[in-house]
């Protein structure tokens, strides 16, 4: 955990089309910190196998701006175990990353899901408290982690967001008809189950 803040980390493959997508609607839909630096919640994402320094794809940019997010100044990154170790929830776009993420640093399972796991998880208490407020955050996130224990959680074959990177515009369009919900659902949001 980084201070009284709370960091959520998103990861797919390469960090320009899912992940990136996730980062910027969850930062644009989560209020600014207010206070000092380190209390808010802080969002990022990395790949398993980043096109690391790249932009996000030009085919997922339309689709960060049409939901309310901001592509610019994006910067892919290489997920590494330090990046693990920084976040406090760590949210997989399929459960192969979730997988990755767990074989580099297997002290961050009991913190890593897939984002429509978890956000399944949550759906009933989400819309609970400010969303810009890290004690949400850890909230949820030992509510989902309490729900996997408990044997509530099963993985499902529709939790992974295929990879929409080379493939026509209907795949990105696929990808984002199945990641904002999920985001407005971490977000507080209102979103269709």
């Amino acid at each position: 955990m980084l201070g009284s803040g709370f960091s959520v980390l998103f990861v797919c493959t390469g960090n320009i089309c899912r992940s990136a997508m996730a980062e910027r609607l969850l930062a644009a839909r989560l209020p600014p910190a207010t206070g000092g630096a380190g209390d808010g919640v802080v969002v990022r994402s990395a790949g398993t196998r980043a096109v690391v320094g790249r932009a996000i794809s030009s085919q997922t940019r339309p689709r960060v701006r049409a939901f309310g997010g901001d592509p610019d100044g994006f910067v892919a990154t290489q997920l590494t175990e330090a990046t693990i170790a920084g976040a406090d929830l760590v949210l997989a776009l399929t459960q192969e990353h979730a997988t990755r993420v767990t074989a580099l640093d297997p002290a961050a399972f009991s913190r890593t899901f897939t984002l429509r796991e978890f956000a399944r998880a949550v759906e009933d208490f989400a819309g609970e408290g400010d969303p810009g407020d890290p004690r949400r955050w850890r909230e949820l996130t030992d509510r989902a982690v309490d729900a996997r224990r408990r044997g509530l959680l099963p993985p499902r074959a529709d939790d992974d967001i295929e990879d929409p990177y080379g493939r026509p515009d209907e795949a990105f369009d696929e990808m984002a008809r199945r990641l904002v919900p999920a985001i407005d659902v971490l977000a507080g949001r209102q979103a269709p189950s």
